[in-house]
């Protein structure tokens, strides 16, 4: 019994020390993944490293390609890639207001159904899917962007992606 009693207590302050050693390296603020009190459903002036992307937890430091989307009680969810809100969208389901997308052409904020996507871009985390105002050649639609990413025809399948960039 006195070994039983040894072993619990034992346990208990190895599990407090790790509770007390995850706290003390985590952040003053923590991660940052949403913006509240967004109440004019605009776009929110970020700095890079300021919030981490909703669905892959990196830091967003490329705000070319940034994406937010604003929920209809002024959440604003941030995303690195294009590629990343088309994945998050699968698994949540948020009332959504808006979604506004950087341009890369541009540098404005438009609505990411209302722009097109290039295929071949150097995106954050490498689908190479970029939105522009100007409609190019190869440009798609948002309906095809989100399709093409779900199917998992982007630049990280080798075979799309050497069929990609030998295009002229």
């Amino acid at each position: 019994m006195k070994k039983f009693l040894v072993n619990v207590v034992l346990f208990a302050l190895v599990g407090a020390m790790i509770v007390v050693l995850l706290l003390a390296l985590g952040s003053e603020e923590g991660t940052k993944y949403v913006y509240k009190g967004n109440s004019s459903h605009k776009p929110l002036k970020i700095k890079p490293k300021e919030y981490q992307c909703s669905e892959c937890d990196m830091n967003i430091d490329q705000l070319n390609y940034l994406v937010e989307l604003i929920t209809t009680d002024g959440e604003t969810f941030f995303f690195d890639d294009i590629g990343c809100l088309v994945l998050w969208l699968e698994n949540h389901h948020p009332d959504i207001d808006r979604i506004f997308t950087k341009t890369i052409d541009t540098h404005q904020w438009i609505e990411v159904e209302k722009v097109w996507y290039t295929r071949k871009a150097a995106s954050p985390m490498g689908y190479g899917f970029a939105a522009v105002e100007k409609r190019g050649e190869d440009a798609i639609s948002y309906a095809k962007m989100r399709e093409l990413m779900l199917q998992g025809q982007t630049l990280h399948d080798p075979f799309v992606k050497k069929q990609l960039l030998l295009q002229k």
